[in-house]
């Protein structure tokens, strides 16, 4: 702090520093309101970034599975 911060700090009333306290417990409050917002936003994330890496799996099996459906027709239609 500076001297004229230090200065203006003495001279608070029991008033200001009542409602300089309901200030920080507000302010303490929304913060941990946040950031348990920002934790549920990142377990959302992750769990869906779950379900598209899990997506993706099932379409490439899919996919393999197509085309070996596909060789597999081709194939007999030849023999």
């Amino acid at each position: 702090m500076r001297d004229g911060d230090m200065a203006r700090a003495d001279n608070v009333t029991s008033e200001e520093a009542a409602q300089i306290t309901a200030h920080l417990e507000r302010i303490e409050t929304m913060v941990r309101e946040t950031n348990g917002r920002v934790r549920e936003i990142e377990l959302w994330r992750a769990r869906l970034q779950g379900v598209a890496a899990t997506s993706r799996i099932i379409w490439m099996v899919a996919g393999g599975t197509i085309t070996a459906v596909i060789i597999a027709i081709a194939t007999r239609g030849q023999a």
